[in-house]
């Protein structure tokens, strides 16, 4: 009760905290003027109560007003911290397996890819940690740009990233994956160019296999594209284990 008393008197912005703050006056003015009416108090005016209303409650609306409008923000802040990776702003795992679970609730058929970096940890080693986080932002950004809105885009950890591809052929998924394999450009610390490429295993996601297989599945596809000499995108065989 008391959440869902926050929800309603809470403001969401401006307009609302403008709002709220002439209803609850006047709640208040009007409340006064009831008070005065029952204990037939003649020694004040109306004006009395109204100006009490308006200079002594409105200013005390307006606190609760500002605290609560500060807390929803917040909320909403750490929420938002809590859902995304903070160095790549992509869906974190936990938020990328929960979206992806209720696309795959409503319609499995899709695709799932499983992105590494090639030789970072080599990056990191040569060039420092971080070097090693403008290539991630890089890959990221490539990453984002490089599939559709629709698409579920989550950073799994690490150098490794995850797409899912929603209701997507495996010739479209082949096209996009293959983009994905192409070298990226990025920036060292002491801005001297390089570049990264990816390995992706892919698999075609059935309404039989949870969303665990299937990154099981993806998982060993990706170890097979490293394996063949990496920058490659490799599908999972049909029931092939992990």
């Amino acid at each position: 009760m008391t959440d869902w008393l926050m929800q309603v008197l809470a403001p969401r912005g401006a307009s609302g905290f403008v709002v709220r703050l002439v209803l609850l006056t006047g709640i208040v003015a009007l409340a006064n003027l009831g008070f005065s009416a029952v204990v037939e108090d003649e020694t004040h005016p109306f004006a009395f109560y109204l100006g009490h209303a308006l200079f002594v409650g409105m200013p005390l609306i307006a606190f609760f007003l500002t605290v609560s409008l500060f807390q929803i923000r917040l909320q909403r802040k750490l929420w938002r911290l809590s859902r995304k990776d903070p160095l790549t702003k992509l869906n974190n795992r936990r938020s990328f397996f929960e979206i992806t679970q209720k696309i795959r609730e409503v319609d499995a058929r899709g695709i799932l890819l499983l992105l590494d970096a090639d030789h970072f940890k080599a990056i990191n080693d040569t060039h420092g940690h971080l070097t090693g986080d403008r290539c991630l932002e890089s890959i990221a950004y490539t990453i984002k740009r490089g599939v559709r809105k629709e698409d579920v885009v989550g950073r799994i950890g690490g150098e490794e990233f995850a797409v899912y591809l929603r209701a997507t052929t495996r010739g479209q998924a082949k096209v996009i994956g293959e983009r994905l394999t192409l070298p990226i450009s990025y920036r060292a610390a002491d801005d001297t160019p390089l570049s990264v490429t990816l390995s992706i295993g892919a698999v075609v996601a059935t309404h039989e296999e949870s969303l665990d297989d299937l990154f099981a599945r993806a998982d060993r596809a990706l170890y097979d594209a490293k394996l063949e000499g990496r920058a490659r995108l490799v599908f999972a065989l049909p029931g092939m284990a992990a």
